[in-house]
Parts: structure tokens; sequence; C-alpha cells
């Protein structure tokens, strides 16, 4: 299935190395977190809706060679998009080209608005499915009462579609030009805030776009690992990341 991770074309600056730190570090001021995977479980809500999308496009009647249209052929469509897609393309682009594809090979006319009404079932599937994680809402009303928070995200996001109201700003590829990576990308963050890149906190679940990524643009940084330890884990220890199961521990910093 797949993820906002590799749901983008825009151009990155690779990360440096990042070396565990033996200083004492600076006080938190404000906390950034990553979105699909860190706030809410985006693989879940990408299959209800892209099976949503293949679901229509049956009940129009329309079928591809060699088989139905289902969920998984369309998202092998955004691969083979992703892939084609020319640098700095949005996430919008990209899976807008997929389903022109989809319409193609299933020999129909890929008009721009029939297109963008396939886009439209599958973005207002995917936010009404979106849930966030179970700890989310209340730690992220405690920590509001103390930090200001914020949004760092390669992800088409919006938190105040799944309820989540607590951010100053919101950061994302598709505005900014930059991916994570990309140190430009924190630091637009950290300016955001009014916050020294020393001073915020990173959090997110992907250990090289996000935790060390952040290490290496400035900020302090944390990882969060949902899915339990494993050679990830040895890495992060490697470079004095500290690793978290949930956002709960997050609450030791109040």
């Amino acid at each position: 299935m797949p993820s906002s991770r590799a749901e983008s074309s825009i151009p990155v600056t690779p990360v440096g190395p990042a070396t565990a730190q033996t200083s004492p570090l600076p006080p938190i001021a404000a906390i950034s977190f990553d979105a699909d995977d860190t706030l809410w479980d985006f693989g879940a809500s990408f299959a209800v809706a892209i099976a949503a999308t293949a679901g229509r496009l049956r009940a129009e009647g329309l079928c591809r060679p060699g088989g139905p249209v289902t969920g998984e052929w369309l998202a092998e469509l955004w691969t083979v998009a992703s892939a084609a897609a020319e640098p700095g393309a949005t996430l919008e682009a990209i899976r807008k080209a997929s389903f022109t594809m989809a319409l193609e090979e299933c020999g129909q006319p890929a008009r721009p608005e029939r297109v963008a009404e396939m886009f439209t079932t599958y973005n207002e599937t995917r936010w009404a499915a979106m849930k966030p994680f179970p700890e989310v809402v209340a730690v992220l009303g405690a920590l509001a009462e103390h930090y200001p928070l914020a949004v760092t995200t390669n992800g088409n996001t919006d938190p105040a579609k799944v309820g989540l109201d607590h951010f100053s700003c919101v950061t994302s590829a598709n505005e900014s030009g930059y991916q994570k990576p990309d140190p430009r990308m924190f630091h637009r963050t950290a300016e955001r805030l009014g916050v020294d890149p020393a001073h915020v906190l990173h959090v997110g679940d992907h250990l090289a776009h996000d935790a060390l990524a952040a290490r290496a643009a400035g900020l302090q940084a944390c990882w969060l690992n949902r899915l339990g330890p494993g050679a990830e884990s040895r890495a992060a220890a490697a470079a004095g990341i500290r690793e978290i199961a949930d956002l709960t521990a997050l609450l030791q910093l109040r």
C-alpha cells in the first residue's frame, strides 16, 4: 500500500550524516509533527479511498483489459505516474495523472472534468475515513497548553479536517516547494513559529526524513516508531535519536 512518504516528486536536498548529540540540549520552545502515519494512519484511509474510487468506476461499467478495475490496480498506476512525473509535480497532479491513465486503459476519454470527479471521490472519501491515532487528540491538547505546535509534512494535509485544530502553522511540500529531508522544510516551520530551530522538537515516523533530517537541519528530533523495535531502532540509538512507541511519551516534556 503506497504511503505519503513515497507520494512526491519534488526535488530534495540529501540529508547529511547525523551524529549523536553529547552536549546538553537547549530547552524546547515549540514542537513540529509529521502528519501521515504520525498523527493518523494514512494507509488505512488510502485503502478505503482508492477502493471507493475503483468501485465507482466499476458501477459505471468500466473495466480494464485483463480484469476488473480494483483499488490495487489504481494504486499501481499511481506508482507508474509518480515515476514518470516531472520534478516539482504536486501530489494532486500525480494522482490525477494516474486517474487519466486508468480512464485511457479502460477505453474512456480522460476529460479533465472526468478526472477531477475521480479525484474528488478519492479525496473526500480519504478525508472522511481518516482518524487520528487513539492518543493524538489528548496529547496535542495537553502539549498545546505549553508549546506552539506545527505540522511539517510532505503530504496533502489539513489537520482541521480530522478535528485537529491545535496547530499554529502547517508547512507542506506542495506550498513550500521543498520536501523532507530538505532542511528548508524544517527551517520554514521554525521561522513561522518564530522560534530558533535549535529550540524546536520535530516528531515523525520516518527515521531518515523526519528524525535524522530534523537533527541535520539543527532541530531536536524524536522518532515515532509504532511498529516495534527493529534494525532502525539500532540506527536511531547510534545517532542519539530518542525513540517513542506513541505520542503519549511526549507528555513527559511538560
